[in-house]
């Protein structure tokens, strides 16, 4: 797939992001899909997870365009971040080379939709699973996994020469149509309160092997170090470049970045209604992300077990957008940021508004008065003793938390 956006950039330079998000969002479907889909969070509160050898970017543009965003909790499907300024769609295997073989005959190598779902069933406990698929490639999760577990497959899936296990409780389906009736039937049979979630286990693999030794805790900064823009700065130049020319010299006068960036997104508000906090959000999270830095995070809890955190002096709308659309909020443990919220106006639209992380100005001679970076990651040493700590940031700001750390 990286090959084929990266020809597709060659050879047809005028087709854009937006045209393929909009390929993304076109693809045929059937609507009792995307009803069973509402069907068993909506009514019957259960948890909707993806598991695709598609793109995460696909994949989100579709739920995005079709509503189901808030419904689907987690999409595991390849990464997917843009280069050359938005002009090339590059995609990395969600099972990267940072990573051992899996080891499955029966999966490609960039992803074992069996070892994603045991890794889920891991960090979760839940009373029962069921499964749809429509392919081969299906098959292996059922393999693996406890006796709780109803696979509903595809007729030709049915006809394959392998086996499901006999602990497997296996439905066929041929037509949309089919899924939501086996899902109506599946949840009046066993009502709401036994499939939803259970209480909830982290796996922590590195606090289980070396027992007592505490656990990794990763803290990265997010503007210009987990992503390559400053997501507040980039809202702006997307919407509206006028008013970054005008930062500095606001700044000047209010020398505190969220209440300048408040100020700015009621200026927006007043000056583009047709903007919505929906459609800035939505354009916020796509925002550029480094290289193999969705590979670093994943590998950082899958692998090593870490906690990982995100100290920012950016915004948690932001923040928790981008974290989304690139999948990667089941990783992240803890976001510590300028609070933002939406708030509506005496005109009825609403707009977004920005808080600083401090109540009170601090008195760090490295750190803007609305975050101390530092202080920060010291209240969280100071809650939890871990065994190493490492940071990650990409300046002057940045500077302050390392500080406070020691070999």
């Amino acid at each position: 797939m990286d090959e084929f956006f990266v020809e597709l950039a060659k050879h047809h330079p005028e087709v854009t992001h937006e045209d393929i998000r909009n390929a993304a969002q076109r693809l045929p479907f059937n609507q009792s899909i995307l009803d069973a889909v509402r069907l068993v969070v909506d009514d019957f509160g259960a948890t909707c997870k993806i598991v695709s050898d598609s793109t995460v970017f696909g994949v989100r543009s579709f739920l995005e365009h079709h509503g189901l965003a808030d419904q689907v909790s987690e999409v595991v499907a390849n990464s997917t971040h843009f280069e050359d300024g938005g002009k090339v769609l590059r995609v990395r295997p969600y099972h990267g080379n940072h990573l051992a073989p899996h080891g499955c005959r029966n999966c490609p190598n960039n992803l074992c939709k069996g070892v994603v779902l045991e890794r889920i069933l891991q960090q979760h406990r839940y009373a029962r699973v069921l499964y749809v698929g429509g392919g081969i490639e299906d098959f292996c999760p059922s393999t693996k996994l406890p006796n709780d577990i109803t696979v509903i497959a595809r007729n030709e899936v049915l006809s394959l020469p392998n086996t499901f296990p006999d602990t497997v409780q296996v439905q066929q389906w041929k037509a949309g149509d089919d899924v939501l009736s086996l899902l109506r039937n599946f949840f009046h049979q066993y009502p709401s309160k036994q499939v939803a979630k259970a209480s909830v286990k982290t796996f922590s693999p590195i606090s289980q092997v070396f027992s007592g030794s505490g656990q990794v805790l990763v803290v990265f900064d997010f503007d210009e170090s987990l992503v390559n823009k400053d997501s507040d700065r980039f809202a702006f130049q997307c919407f509206h470049p006028e008013l970054i020319k005008t930062l500095e010299e606001r700044h000047a006068l209010n020398p505190v970045w969220p209440s300048v960036f408040d100020e700015l997104h009621q200026i927006l508000a007043n000056e583009k209604p047709e903007l919505t906090p929906e459609l800035i959000c939505a354009r916020v999270a796509q925002i550029p992300i480094q290289n193999r830095m969705v590979d670093a995070v994943r590998m950082a809890v899958e692998q090593f077990g870490a906690e990982v955190k995100i100290i920012s002096d950016g915004n948690s709308l932001f923040i928790e957008k981008a974290l989304k659309f690139h999948g990667l909020v089941p990783y992240i443990n803890e976001v510590l940021t300028n609070q933002a919220d939406l708030e509506t106006m005496d005109n009825g639209r609403t707009r977004i508004r920005l808080r600083p992380h401090h109540d009170q100005p601090m008195n760090c001679s490295w750190c803007p008065s609305n975050l101390c970076k530092g202080s920060i990651l010291d209240s969280i040493r100071n809650k939890k003793q871990y065994s190493h700590v490492l940071y990650v940031g990409d300046g002057i700001g940045d500077f302050c938390p390392a500080s406070r750390l020691t070999k």
